[in-house]
């Protein structure tokens, strides 16, 4: 994977315009919504620019700017976490919440904190690239739902829950061929983790957001008081 990360993840830049191109490139402006709309837009997009940059640069052998350039993921994650958060926020504010904006609620909370979590491990494991690649690769597969779902949507119209089954099935198959590539060796131990902590978080997507429960908690996440 090492050798080809780069296309793959070219690919999914590419696919991000096709994705979002009806409801954020070709939409009018946000007004007053820079914070909640654009920064998040923003700080993804530049995510994904950076992992076709930083793979290209272990393609490449470039490894010491790939280290220095690493060190802007220091500052951009927190901005990920924290506009995702408040993007979250933002439209659970708009009234009181639907199945729909429940829903997809989960889905943004679940996919972020596995997101985050093996951002967190690539980390603790960076003084070993080929772990600390691994699990790069696994954390940032969490963005094959956002990308997937509105290409499923916008050219074939599937709607939730199959958008997620599928886009679900896609990220789970990737990791499992992944993992049976290094299997019986510690290579595939980041892709083992990273899919039993993806499978966990995302299977109560398809029943929680029926619960009393989750849609009282989301009521006290929208009386927060943030911006």
């Amino acid at each position: 994977m090492q050798r080809s990360a780069v296309w793959w993840f070219s690919l999914l830049l590419l696919a991000t315009l096709p994705a979002f191109w009806p409801t954020y490139f070709a939409a009018p402006p946000f007004k007053g919504e820079f914070m909640h709309v654009h920064l998040h837009g923003i700080a993804m997009f530049a995510w994904v620019v950076l992992l076709v940059a930083q793979a290209g640069l272990i393609r490449t052998g470039r490894r010491p700017l790939h280290r220095a350039l690493g060190k802007v993921s220091y500052g951009l994650m927190p901005v990920i976490v924290a506009s995702t958060l408040l993007f979250a926020h933002y439209r659970l504010r708009q009234g009181p919440p639907s199945g729909e904006v429940l829903y997809y609620f989960y889905v943004q909370l679940s996919l972020l904190a596995v997101f985050a979590i093996g951002y967190v491990i690539a980390m603790v494991h960076k003084g070993e690239p080929p772990l600390h690649m691994r699990y790069m690769a696994g954390s940032s597969l969490m963005l094959v739902d956002p990308v997937l779902a509105r290409l499923l949507y916008n050219f074939f119209k599937v709607e939730p829950p199959l958008q997620q089954q599928l886009t679900y099935a896609v990220v789970t198959s990737i990791l499992g061929a992944l993992w049976w590539r290094d299997r019986g060796t510690r290579l595939a131990r980041p892709y083992a983790t990273m899919l039993a902590i993806f499978l966990l978080a995302v299977a109560p997507t398809f029943f929680i957001t029926q619960a009393p429960w989750w849609r009282d908690f989301a009521l006290a996440y929208a009386r927060l008081p943030l911006p």
